[in-house]
Parts: C-alpha cells; sequence; structure tokens
C-alpha cells in the first residue's frame, strides 16, 4: 500500500523515494542526481526544464507529468508506466529502459538519443520529430503513434513493431531496418523508402 500525500520542498541529489505516492510535485528546473524512486507514484509532477542524471525508477507511475525540456541522463527505467502529460522537448539519453510503457503523451520533439529501449511500448502518442537517433530498440512497439518528421538515424530495430502509425517525412528511414510494419504504412514510407535507396521515378 503506498502512502500517499501532497509533495513538499525539492528533489534532491542522491535522494531515496520508496513505497509512496507523491501529488503535484514542483520540481521545475531542479537538477538532481542518482535520485532512486522505487515503488513510486508522482501524480501531476512539473519537472519540466530539469537536469536529471542516472536517475533510477523502478516500479514507478509518471502521471499527467509536465516533462517538457526535461532531461534525463544516463540511469535505468524498470517497469515503468508513464501515463499522459506533456513531454514536448524531453530529452532520454544514453539510459537503459526495459518494461516501460508511454501511453497518450505529448512527446512532440523528445529525444531519445543512445538510449537502449528493450520491451518498450509507445501507444497513442504525438512523437512528431521526435529523434530516435542511435537507440537500440528490442521488443519495442509504436501503436497508433504519430511518428511524421522523426529521425532514426543509425538505430538498431530488433523484433520491433509499428502499427496504426503515420510515418511522413521520417528521416534515417535505413534506420528501421528490422522492424515490422503494415502494408498501409509501408506505401506511406515508399517515397522517403526509394529516396534513401536511390531509386528515382518515371513519369508517364
Amino acid at each position: 500500500m503506498l502512502e500517499g500525500r501532497a509533495a513538499g520542498g525539492r528533489v534532491a541529489g542522491g535522494d531515496a523515494l520508496t513505497e509512496v505516492e507523491l501529488a503535484g510535485a514542483a520540481w521545475a528546473g531542479v537538477r538532481a542526481d542518482g535520485v532512486e524512486c522505487t515503488e513510486v507514484v508522482l501524480a501531476d509532477p512539473d519537472l519540466s526544464g530539469s537536469e536529471l542524471l542516472d536517475w533510477t525508477m523502478r516500479d514507478a507511475v509518471l502521471r499527467d507529468a509536465n516533462l517538457a525540456n526535461a532531461t534525463f541522463r544516463g540511469g535505468e527505467w524498470t517497469r515503468v508506466l508513464v501515463d499522459g502529460g506533456r513531454l514536448t522537448g524531453l530529452q532520454v539519453a544514453e539510459a537503459t529502459l526495459r518494461d516501460v510503457l508511454w501511453r497518450g503523451c505529448g512527446a512532440e520533439m523528445a529525444a531519445f538519443r543512445h538510449t537502449h529501449l528493450t520491451r518498450v511500448t509507445f501507444a497513442d502518442c504525438n512523437l512528431r520529430e521526435a529523434d530516435f537517433t542511435g537507440v537500440r530498440a528490442e521488443h519495442v512497439r509504436f501503436l497508433d503513434c504519430d511518428l511524421r518528421g522523426a529521425a532514426f538515424h543509425h538505430a538498431q530495430m530488433t523484433s520491433s513493431e509499428l502499427r496504426r502509425c503515420r510515418l511522413g517525412g521520417i528521416e534515417g528511414v535505413e534506420g528501421l531496418r528490422g522492424a515490422a510494419m503494415e502494408l498501409e504504412q509501408l506505401l506511406e514510407l515508399a517515397p522517403t523508402l526509394a529516396h534513401a535507396l536511390g531509386i528515382g521515378l518515371l513519369e508517364g
């Protein structure tokens, strides 16, 4: 049973939060390294513009979070649910994510550069112009997501899939090698694939 309370004070480097539900944590712009969150629910937290290095999140929920322009660098997320929220410009870099569900997130221009994703699902997310450069993705699913203009340069996709996603204008389409998708999506990608392969279009 989680202890529920309103969040007071600021999170600081080295803090350990365990078996607690915090409502309305006002942590915008904070710099905190090495924080551990285990069996934690953060409801309506504001972490916008924060720099969060080497965080460990395990069996955690972030509900309706404001993570706009926040940076998570390094660290590990295991069995985490990110449910809704404003994630525009979020950066998750050089981190390891396992069994993570991103659901209903507004994550335009978010970046997951050089992050290792294992059994991660993005469901009904706005990921327009998101950056997946250098991602290592294993058993990753994109379901009903808007990925228009997203970048997959040098990504590695293994046993991953895209279903009912919007894919127009994707960059680094070669990085989708190893992923599976529906025929309609493949047809949407056809012009980008042809350009990447140097295939011209004949008229008439």
